[in-house]
């Protein structure tokens, strides 16, 4: 057992002279007594010059003096009467008053001077406390700056997972809508790419400018990461309110950004999720208003959902789809399947274009969904490759079997051009197979080809200049935006199997058809006209001056092995 603490005074020393030299040269503590009622009773030189206050003008007077109004209205000041009453020793860590009514900070303690030895009930109280203002500023600014995201003055992950917490108990107590927007950036990624990330950081800083310029003074908005933010608003008067709130900060982030004298467009997939409708606590709001911003994403961007149940189904579909894949992708289980385009003009194959297949239950996806899912589990170069590879040593045999000349077309899409390597690659796969640049035509959807140049990338008109050839796929179910045909580098423009119906017996299909064929002709354009399935309909695209054809009338998309005999089987 330790001994009892003891303190020993020489005797030269008296108790008052000790007490007298304390109160008239200690000057960096504040020392005073107070009665049981909480009245100044004596007060030292230290007190004097940290409060301002002589021993004249405060003996007698309340200690309530020297407390902010907050605390007094608290009872701050009999609380810690009480409690160093009750337990030997109050601390005291808080904002006090002066004399001139400023604040400061203090680290003090107050402790209760008994009557005599046998104790009892307090006779008053001594306090010693300091200023330690500058030491609690310091804190306090490592603390901002530990919740903040320095770069957009936002806050943090680490303060929104606490802010989300609290809120998420609030709404609880109150009984009030808690909205919680989850806000995911599109293209960021290809300015931090063709710009650096100097003007990404720029971005970046606009983007948080704009949230907070859209956001309620009571929302709480914070960067959570990379280019996604996060924004919590409680009190909202119905789930419907976080729709209109997406609406808008969809409206202001799609207004161009001036980046470096350079107008940049970008756009945001937005996730809506509202408690206590989908979820009770912070993580499962999190995860749904999560769950419903990709969603958003993969839905072609640039817009906002809710949180449903169907997407929990969905998600764990997804999650299955992407364990099928990259055992797909592993074992090299998919293949390719090719499907001729013919020339209007000889009716002779110009061009094999090269189709994924996949097998199981992939294979009841669309393409752009597979891509997607690739580009999620980080195996789209892998992807991508090989289907390269594959299509240009399938080229290389059948010029080396004699066939007639052809080009094999290649589809691709925005996400894989914008690979640092994809150039490099395709260098690659051209000096394994032999092939030049002019042999490969690189098709991309018009949607594609427009998010890549409005996102600055330069990417396909390099290609051009290599003499690589470029189509847009699927022309007129994107952004149909024909304006841009004059800016993009594309060589052949392949008008979507939906411009044929009708064709050639209802005239305003007719007027359609003719009218987009004269228009790239005037552009010096290439046709290509999917989904033929009649002789009608390719002679009747063959007089509007179409020149090549694609579809069922011709071949359906075969394996490997059908294809090169379907192509040995063609007339000279």
């Amino acid at each position: 057992m330790n001994p009892p603490l003891t303190a020993v005074l020489a005797p030269e020393l008296a108790p008052d002279i000790v007490l007298r030299q304390i109160y008239l040269n200690v000057r960096d503590y504040a020392i005073f007594t107070i009665d049981p009622q909480g009245l100044v009773t004596s007060w030292n030189i230290g007190a004097q010059l940290i409060f301002g206050f002589t021993p004249d003008e405060i003996i007698g007077s309340s200690i309530d003096t020297i407390f902010t109004v907050e605390d007094i209205m608290q009872g701050q000041p009999e609380f810690e009467r009480h409690t160093a009453a009750d337990c030997g020793r109050a601390a005291d860590y808080r904002w006090h008053v002066r004399k001139d009514r400023s604040q400061f900070w203090a680290d003090g303690v107050l402790t209760p001077i008994a009557a005599s030895p046998d104790q009892g009930a307090p006779v008053g109280f001594l306090k010693i406390l300091r200023d330690v203002t500058d030491r609690k500023l310091a804190q306090d600014e490592i603390h901002r700056l530990a919740s903040i995201d320095v770069l957009t003055g936002l806050a943090n992950r680490a303060a929104f997972d606490a802010h989300r917490a609290e809120m998420v108990a609030l709404a609880a107590r109150t009984g009030q809508l808690l909205l919680l927007l989850m806000i995911d950036l599109d293209q960021f990624k290809e300015v931090n790419d063709l710009l650096g990330h100097h003007a990404g950081d720029m971005l970046l800083q606009q983007v948080a400018q704009r949230i907070r310029g859209i956001s309620r003074e009571s929302d709480f908005v914070a960067r959570i990461g990379g280019d996604e933010f996060a924004m919590l608003q409680l009190y909202a008067p119905s789930p419907a309110a976080g729709g209109a709130l997406a609406e808008k900060l969809l409206q202001s982030l799609r207004q161009p950004f001036l980046i470096e004298q350079r107008e940049i467009r970008i756009s945001a997939s937005i996730g809506v999720a509202v408690c206590p409708v989908d979820a009770t606590t912070p993580d499962h709001l999190l995860k749904k208003a999560d769950l419903a911003m990709y969603h958003a994403k993969n839905d072609g961007r640039n817009c906002f959902h809710y949180y449903t149940r169907e997407l929990d189904e969905i998600a764990h579909r997804k999650n299955a789809d992407h364990n099928e894949l990259k055992r797909v992708i592993h074992g090299k289980l998919f293949w390719l399947a090719y499907q001729p385009i013919i020339d209007a003009a000889s009716g002779r194959p110009v061009a094999m274009e090269a189709l994924l297949r996949l097998p199981g239950q992939l294979s009841a996806h669309s393409v752009d969904y597979v891509i997607g899912l690739a580009q999620e589990i980080g195996l789209l170069p892998d992807l991508g490759t090989w289907v390269v590879r594959q299509a240009c040593a399938q080229l290389r045999q059948w010029r080396d079997e004699g066939l007639p000349p052809l080009r094999v077309c290649i589809n691709t899409c925005a996400e894989e051009l914008r690979e640092a390597d994809y150039q490099q690659h395709l260098d690659e796969v051209l000096g394994e197979s032999g092939l030049a640049a002019q042999d490969i035509e690189i098709e991309l959807t018009e949607r594609d080809a427009i998010e890549l140049e409005r996102s600055g990338s330069n990417i396909i008109f390099r290609l051009r200049e290599r003499g690589f050839m470029l189509s847009l796929d699927d022309f007129g179910t994107g952004y149909s935006s024909l304006s841009y045909l004059r800016i993009l580098p594309v060589t052949t423009i392949k008008l979507d199997k939906s411009f044929l119906h009708g064709v050639p017996d209802n005239a305003d299909a007719n007027a359609v058809a003719r009218t987009v064929i004269q228009l790239a002709q005037d552009l010096r354009l290439n046709v290509v006209a999917e989904g033929v399935e009649s002789p009608e309909q390719a002679s009747f695209l063959r007089q509007l001056g179409c020149g090549a054809f694609q579809g069922h009338l011709y071949s359906a998309a075969l394996p490997a092995g059908e294809a090169t005999e379907w192509l040995r089987a063609q007339p000279p």
